[in-house]
């Protein structure tokens, strides 16, 4: 919401509007903000209220397949011009094919090279066996096939602890096979209570790897926090925006320092990725409705389509082709390649979570693998009181 308000507010009063050639005029914007209560039935249900009822022009979506996939595919169903930002995409792409739906952000298969190039910075001080568990749900799934691709590729032996349910309580059967493993790798994707339970619960046990890489469960100051004491020290993750990167937006002339310096002291709270992908959405909105020049849903399609923005998550393109490395890495999953002119992938680096100066803890970036324009902040360690 605060984002959107000031989104708002900077097109109307700073801009005058957005300029839209049909009508010779600039017209003021209005954003309606509803909350999914992340439940995919009710975000269904909010954006075809938002359709039918409300008639918007554009929808935006933002943050996990649960929320994105419903609400784009109510966008396909109705013709809705809708961007889509925050949500992997190969899990998006299970909604597939889109006409009117266009989505920026990383790709899992991606996320597993991030995973495996922190693990190889570390190799040398670890026996390279690795044990995954993961949440038996499609970030699960798909996060444990792409790891395990890439983590065989580079000649690490995988533990496969399975798949668990939500709410699981007793880890201690998995705990004790990484123990008999001799386990010096933790990974994962778990929602935040269940990584809590299992972390706390491998310390009690005397399990402490050499390296936790866990995917979803930690990417937030206020989920590691919940970990207690010194727990979070030395965790990795997928870190796909940050207070780092050295990207600016066009529309809003604001650098992602600046944004996330802007948060803090009006909010109070340390920044998280989220806040980027949100003005990142409202910049390629903005940015295809000048373009368009119409509130003709066809031509606002179109004008999302031809995208070609540099904004604060770096840039964005649907119609940049696939590289050959990325025509390689996605062989496996064909409709990262057959979709590809509906998604624009954005980067993503290695984060850990070291002890902060100015917040309790803070994520670092210790591996930017192909990005080099991304500055890695840190260097990676293992996580202290591992034998």
């Amino acid at each position: 919401p605060w984002i959107a308000q000031f989104v708002e507010d900077y097109v109307n009063n700073k801009m005058g509007g957005i300029y839209l050639s049909e009508y010779g005029k600039k017209i003021p914007i209005k954003i309606i903000v509803r909350d999914t209560k992340s439940d995919p039935d009710f975000a269904a249900t909010v954006a075809e209220e938002l359709i039918t009822k409300e008639k918007v022009d554009l929808m935006v979506v933002l943050h996990t397949p649960g929320t994105v996939v419903p609400v784009t595919a109510m966008c396909e169903r109705y013709g809705v011009p809708c961007i889509a930002l925050d949500c992997p995409i190969l899990a998006w792409l299970s909604g597939a094919p889109y006409k009117w739906s266009y989505l920026a952000f990383w790709t899992e298969p991606d996320v597993a090279e991030i995973f495996v190039g922190m693990w190889d910075k570390v190799r040398d001080k670890t026996n390279g066996i690795v044990a995954g568990i993961w949440s038996d749900d499609p970030d699960g799934r798909t996060f444990r096939e792409c790891v395990y691709k890439v983590a065989r590729e580079h000649g690490y032996e995988i533990i496969d602890l399975g798949l668990v349910p939500y709410g699981t309580t007793d880890f201690s059967s998995y705990i004790l096979q990484c123990i008999r493993n001799n386990v010096t790798i933790l990974t994962g994707n778990l929602i935040p209570p269940d990584f809590v339970t299992l972390w706390r619960q491998c310390h009690q046990m005397g399990f402490i790897p050499k390296v936790a890489t866990i995917g979803r469960s930690i990417l937030f100051p206020s989920a590691v926090e919940a970990l207690g004491g010194d727990l979070p020290w030395g965790l990795t993750t997928e870190n796909w925006w940050s207070i780092y990167h050295p990207f600016k937006s066009t529309i809003f002339d604001i650098t992602a320092r600046e944004l996330c310096e802007m948060w803090e002291e009006r909010s109070g709270k340390q920044w998280t990725a989220p806040l980027g992908y949100s003005l990142a959405a409202f910049e390629i909105a903005i940015d295809a409705l000048q373009r368009a020049g119409s509130l003709d849903k066809e031509k606002i399609r179109q004008a999302i389509a031809d995208t070609d923005l540099d904004t604060i998550v770096g840039h964005i393109c649907f119609k940049k082709p696939l590289t050959e490395d990325q025509i390689n890495r996605y062989s496996q999953w064909p409709e990262l390649i057959e979709y590809a002119d509906h998604y624009s992938v954005t980067p993503v680096v290695g984060g850990q979570w070291v002890k902060g100066t100015k917040w309790p803890w803070e994520l670092q970036i210790v591996y930017n693998w192909i990005y080099d324009e991304i500055p890695e902040t840190a260097e990676m360690i293992l996580i202290p009181g591992s034998s």
